[in-house]
């Protein structure tokens, strides 16, 4: 089986790497990313080792994922098939950044003859890749790119769900390493691999979580520089993406559309790429949320109204005078209309603006820089609610107030105790 790139990567699978309890190693995260963490158990039967990352969290990660650091020896062994011997068309070539050594078969694609200066796949692409794309200027992002051309797994040998979602070997990028397609990852309209955003470098913007409104051709599949185009969107696209990034980000089901929202889409304006749509005054753009969050169900779950408490009124009378002089008090609000998402965004089809059936939960964010955080289970999903009426109903007429009681403070000031729309107040 051959790579995507018509390049094979080594047949035999990789040998196990060189690591014992408390070494240091870097593990590559579900972002693209590496880690640096403290191997606490390995674990052979299952091809990894459990981790723990410098925030004190622990996890299982596969071998493939993890880099070790360089054994010192004066006689270097290929990091990949252990062998130490090597030959005129196959020899041992070392990274000049990490001092692993590799045949020159082994690594993909092959280095160049010489005694000249090399860095290995892994090392570009830790230092390459970050949050929002990858570098895309100077030396680190043109050797990238040429890293970039083949990938380092046989492509076709993957075993996916029906979806296309995921695969046994936990494989994809052009890193090789673990992913979340509903996170920040981005699907090739050729080959139907997911890319991580860290390890792409065509990204105008940053990606929202779940954000699929783009179509996006790989290194692999245009011999060359990555393609992405944006989608046209919808308002009920945009308010469905919204939605599903805030509670990715959040740890959380519901948002009220005025207080959450809206400022985070005021705040985010021009890194949506709105198109069309780009061009609404900020005046507008509760409306046509609002409509859109109201009118579709499909993705949409509408939550309780939360009503605010009665008004609260303090009347203090002052000793020397005998008059009664109110507090100011809080002017009554209309309840907060509570808004979450079924699932992510819409296919990346352009001829099928429909959602994705799949109605996983939004799994956790991925782990800041070199401190990953420990991921909760899933939380299940919230059921359809029917929808509140647009408009609040007028507040009825309260009761007035009623005295209670009286007390005098230390410093002579008088206090009653007020009922107030049904509830005590002081």
């Amino acid at each position: 089986m051959e790579a995507a790139g018509g390049q094979s990567p080594p047949q035999n699978p990789p040998k196990p790497p060189q690591i014992g309890e408390g070494q240091d190693v870097l593990a590559r995260w579900t972002d693209g990313l590496l880690y640096l963490g403290v191997v606490k158990k390995v674990d052979a039967p299952r091809r990894g080792c459990l981790i723990q990352f410098e925030d004190n969290s622990q996890f299982f990660v596969l071998w493939k994922d993890i880099s070790p650091a360089a054994e010192p020896g004066d006689e270097p062994s290929c990091c990949v098939c252990a062998g130490n011997s090597g030959s005129a068309e196959n020899g041992l070539v070392r990274c000049g950044m990490c001092g692993h050594a590799y045949h020159q078969r082994c690594h993909v694609p092959p280095p160049p003859g010489g005694a000249g200066p090399w860095s290995c796949r892994r090392c570009v692409f830790a230092v390459a890749t970050k949050r929002g794309g990858a570098l895309r200027r100077g030396p680190q992002a043109r050797a990238m790119l040429r890293m970039k051309s083949v990938l380092p797994y046989a492509l076709g040998a993957l075993d996916w769900d029906p979806p296309h979602l995921h695969n046994l070997q936990h494989c994809y990028c052009y890193c090789g390493g673990p992913g979340h397609w509903n996170l920040k990852m981005l699907q090739c309209s050729q080959c139907s691999q997911w890319f991580h955003e860290a390890c792409t470098q065509c990204l105008s913007q940053p990606l929202l979580y779940g954000d699929r409104f783009y179509i996006f051709e790989c290194s692999v599949c245009r011999g060359g520089a990555e393609s992405v185009r944006r989608l046209p969107l919808r308002w009920v696209d945009v308010a469905h993406l919204l939605l599903y990034h805030l509670s990715v980000r959040c740890k959380k089901k519901y948002f009220d559309l005025e207080r959450e929202i809206l400022p985070f889409a005021n705040c985010n304006w021009e890194g949506l790429l709105l198109g069309r749509l780009a061009a609404t005054p900020r005046s507008e753009r509760y409306e046509r949320l609002l409509g859109a969050l109201s009118t579709h169900k499909d993705r949409v779950v509408w939550g309780r109204e939360m009503k605010k408490r009665p008004p609260q009124r303090i009347l203090q009378l002052p000793a020397e005078t005998g008059e009664e002089t109110p507090q100011k008090f809080p002017l009554p609000q209309p309840p907060i209309r509570m808004f979450a998402s079924f699932h992510p965004s819409a296919n990346t089809s352009p001829s099928s603006p429909t959602p994705d059936p799949d109605p996983a939960p939004p799994p956790p964010p991925p782990p800041s820089r070199r401190r990953p955080l420990p991921l909760p289970g899933p939380s299940p999903s919230p059921s359809p609610a029917p929808p509140p009426a647009l408009a609040p109903p007028p507040p009825a007429q309260a009761p007035p107030p009623r005295v209670l009681a009286r007390r005098v403070t230390l410093d002579g000031t008088v206090q009653y105790l007020l009922e107030w729309g049904g509830g005590a107040v002081l």
